[in-house]
């Protein structure tokens, strides 16, 4: 008879323990989106930049870059896809590729008083070519 009253503690715990893999996994999954969308930006970025052909030696027949224009319109076009609170940009361009930086805050859900906010970042790379 002394048994009485032992499974409320282990269905406690129980409980507990499932709400917190519940909120892991929801944390997750949100981290997992924000990474797509901060490569999303970077892809976007890249290819924008790689448009960016100096118009020289385009008729001279290279399809090189014009560098300053193409990190501008890298960042400009980073920052425009999907644009969320926070995210920032940076491209570095040569002649023949140009490579986007992007960071994005990503502040945990439910375990935020565990894990505190993160930055996410993700970086992509693009060449002009003739399509």
């Amino acid at each position: 008879m002394g048994d009485r009253g032992t499974v409320l503690p282990v269905l406690t715990l129980l409980l507990f323990g499932g709400a917190l893999a519940v909120a892991l996994a929801v944390d997750l999954g949100r981290c997992g989106a924000a990474w797509r969308e901060a490569s999303f930006a970077a892809d976007a970025g890249a290819e924008a930049g790689a448009a960016a052909i100096d118009p020289e030696e385009a008729y001279q027949g290279r399809l090189l870059l014009d560098p300053a224009l193409a990190e501008e319109q890298a960042v400009a076009a980073a920052l425009a896809a999907r644009p969320r609170a926070g995210r920032s940009a940076a491209a570095e361009a040569e002649t023949t590729r140009v490579c986007v930086t992007v960071h994005q805050p990503f502040p945990p859900g439910l375990l935020g008083s565990l894990a505190g906010t993160r930055v996410i970042a993700a970086a992509a790379c693009a060449s002009p070519a003739q399509g």
